[in-house]
């Protein structure tokens, strides 16, 4: 079985507690990767210039996770994501890397931006 993992935009933020949507941009939308292959994913934010990038991950039927956030062009990955994933930015496109692709791997990747740093994924 080849594990295929599906890109999907999402973003919703809070801003002094309004809630404002935005385009982002994710692509591709669907990748199916050979064991051991190498899988990559890309956002861009046209309009915006928010701070804080994010990439979450949500294995079938489970909650989201939060994998790394960006900012100023630093990754700062969560503890179980700090092997075998990589994170860039440039300018407004951010994109995410998984270096070697196996069966756990299999998911729906989002991304998501803001102003300030989420503390929760339950705000997505």
């Amino acid at each position: 079985m080849n594990p295929g993992i599906t890109a999907l935009a999402y973003v919703i933020f809070w801003i002094a507690g309004v809630c404002e949507s935005v385009l982002i941009s994710q692509w591709p939308r669907y990748i199916s990767s050979i064991s051991s292959g190498r899988a990559e994913i890309h956002c861009y934010q046209n309009d915006t210039d928010y701070d804080y990038l994010y990439w979450y991950r949500q294995l079938g039927g489970r909650e989201i996770q939060l994998i790394v956030y960006l900012v100023a062009g630093t990754a700062r990955f969560e503890t179980d994501f700090t092997s075998g994933f990589e994170a860039v930015q440039r300018k407004k496109q951010w994109s995410l890397t998984i270096s070697s692709v196996q069966e756990k791997d299999e998911a729906v990747y989002l991304c998501a931006a803001s102003y300030t740093v989420q503390q929760q994924t339950q705000e997505l």
